[in-house]
């Protein structure tokens, strides 16, 4: 029993785990859940690519690590009412521990991966975070970790593997849930020959890595084009069939205002939900008072998302 259960949540979550065991394959993770069954999670892990949202100063320096802090600690404050789970890392998140402002009711992931990253450039490498251990998960009262992994199809499959092993391994032994994200590059030295070929590959990773049997897979948003969702629906039937369980799509690489309808229409393939980060807040980091952004823009957006996934469970 984590911390955070009464007995009677204990004993709701076994009476309930035992009446779906035979209807899915995937155990059930219900701190993370809505009380509709889908998943309503907010992404707040970004690191150096967060520090580039906040642009350069007028001496051409970035912000120091207290403002990265600083912004999560305050759309943690406003915005886990409004979610079923909030995503977050070690080192600019959590850097004290579980958050005192995190909504009851409101899961808690804990990112253990370490992103390798300048700032304002994409990501190079991931590597596991050895400091993310089950003591450390125990003190934070997380309910699931999440594992970035970068994939291609022409190399690392081994490493990739492990990785996601050690993760799976260590979800098992803290005994929280798994997500593993799937974010697809072209091979190495050359561009995607067309946006069918990443679409593809967004399929293909998916294969990979939800083999692996983790409780959530995290993808990007199959088939979608900026301003054109008309193919995420049928190319979200094939992710269903890929993953062969739950899994929830993410919001990068996706113009926040094609986000509601590509969620939907993913939910209409069979997604479970999001677990997305900028195209809720993105636009309030540099605001003079985020705050206010994060109250007037990112709370109704939250709110939109949430009901789209409520009204798509059965």
């Amino acid at each position: 029993m984590s911390l955070h259960e009464s007995p009677s949540d204990v004993a709701s979550m076994r009476i309930l785990m035992t009446t779906t065991r035979l209807q899915q394959p995937r155990p059930v993770t219900l701190p993370l859940q809505t009380s509709s069954g889908g998943y309503a999670m907010l992404a707040l892990d970004q690191r150096e690519s967060l520090r580039a949202m906040f642009g350069r100063s007028s001496h051409g320096t970035w912000v120091e690590d207290e403002s990265l802090r600083t912004f999560k600690r305050t759309a943690v404050d406003i915005l886990s009412p409004f979610a079923s789970a909030a995503l977050l890392d070690r080192q600019f998140g959590l850097d004290s521990g579980r958050p005192s402002s995190l909504a009851p009711g409101c899961g808690l992931i804990v990112a253990c991966d370490v992103l390798h990253q300048h700032t304002g450039a994409p990501i190079s490498s991931i590597t596991f975070d050895e400091e993310v251990t089950p003591e450390f998960l125990e003190e934070c009262g997380a309910d699931a970790i999440k594992l970035l992994v970068l994939w291609n199809s022409a190399e690392g499959r081994g490493e990739r593997s492990d990785l996601v092993g050690r993760a799976l391994e260590l979800a098992a032994k803290a005994g929280v849930a798994s997500l593993v994200e799937g974010i697809v590059r072209p091979p190495t030295g050359r561009d995607w020959h067309s946006p069918d070929e990443r679409h593809e590959a967004i399929l293909e990773c998916a294969s990979e890595l939800a083999a692996h049997r983790p409780d959530i897979y995290k993808a990007e948003v199959p088939g979608y084009r900026p301003g054109d969702v008309s193919k995420v629906r049928a190319q979200s039937v094939l992710m269903s069939q890929a993953v062969g369980g739950q899994w929830v799509v993410l919001s990068n690489g996706v113009v926040a205002e094609d986000f509601p309808d590509a969620v939907a229409e993913s939910l209409q393939g069979g997604a479970d939900g999001f677990l997305a980060g900028r195209a809720i807040w993105a636009d309030t980091v540099i605001e003079p008072d985020v705050a206010i952004a994060l109250v007037d823009r990112s709370i109704p957006r939250l709110e939109r998302l949430r009901s789209l996934v409520d009204g798509s469970r059965p």
